[in-house]
This record gives C-alpha cells, sequence and structure tokens, in this order.
C-alpha cells in the first residue's frame, strides 16, 4: 500500500511538472539570468516546487504564483513563507493547504501556498521547512526571485 502511495505521489509530481504552462501557445520563454525558470502566462499561474531553488521566475501582472512543497505532517516539520517578500509586488492569497498523496493517516502531502502577482517589481521569496514552535533554524529553505512584469 506504501508503494501505491508513493507512486501516486511521484505520478503527481511528474504531472505537476507542465502545470505553469496553460497549453494556449508556445512555452514561455526563460527570464534573462542564470538558473532561470520558464514564466507564467498573463493571468496564469507559475508553479514553484523545491527543486526550483535558487530559480528566477518572470510572471505577467495579475498573474498567480504557486508554491508546492513536499513534507510529511506526521513529523512536525512544514513550510512557511519567511518574513520579507513584499506584499505589493507579491500579496499572500489566504492560508497554506494540504494536497495529500493518499488517505492513508501520515502520508506525504504538498503544502500549497498561493500569491497574486499585484504590481510590478521583484520579490525574493524563501520558504523556511521547519517546526512551527520553537526558535530552532531551518532545517531546509527554498529561495527563488520571482519577477512581475
Amino acid at each position: 500500500m506504501i508503494r501505491v502511495g508513493m507512486l501516486l505521489f511521484a505520478l503527481s509530481l511528474f504531472a505537476c511538472h507542465g502545470c505553469n504552462q496553460d497549453g494556449s501557445g508556445p512555452p514561455a520563454q526563460p527570464s534573462g539570468g542564470p538558473g532561470a525558470a520558464p514564466s507564467g502566462a498573463a493571468g496564469g499561474e507559475t508553479v514553484i516546487h523545491a527543486e526550483d531553488d535558487g530559480k528566477s521566475f518572470d510572471v505577467a501582472r495579475g498573474g498567480m504564483v504557486t508554491f508546492k512543497l513536499a513534507t510529511n505532517a506526521g513529523t512536525g516539520y512544514t513550510w512557511t513563507p519567511a518574513p520579507g517578500v513584499d506584499p505589493n509586488v507579491l500579496a499572500p492569497q489566504g492560508g497554506p493547504t494540504n494536497e495529500p498523496s493518499s488517505d492513508q493517516p501520515g502520508a506525504p502531502s504538498l503544502v500549497v501556498y498561493h500569491f497574486l502577482a499585484n504590481a510590478p517589481g521583484s520579490a525574493n521569496v524563501e520558504m523556511d521547512f521547519k517546526r512551527p514552535w520553537g526558535n530552532q533554524p531551518p532545517t531546509r529553505a527554498v529561495h527563488v526571485v520571482v519577477n512581475v512584469h
């Protein structure tokens, strides 16, 4: 049963690889710098995963930036945005949601955060993987730059 859950989780990550393309036109072009990643279509959605650490994303104003980060709730660790994201450029849209990989208790899941590309500018986003209590440093962090045009 665990193998089936892991297989479904892996397939969902693979299927989400193209989530930031709406299929209505040619693939988006990467931004100009090294480590660049595809940009979201106007009014579309750009999905960012932990594997995108260090990349830059070009997003049209009004587009949605979604972070989908793998976690396992049973460990007590979760992903949270670090303070410092300019809400004038990248506005949070509600709290996090979870997308479980299966109905099994303790199964891996994705923590999902949505941000609206609100105004032109650049936002440095850091997502920290840590326990919500105490003052321990994160065990992992994902850093991306979102450029809103």
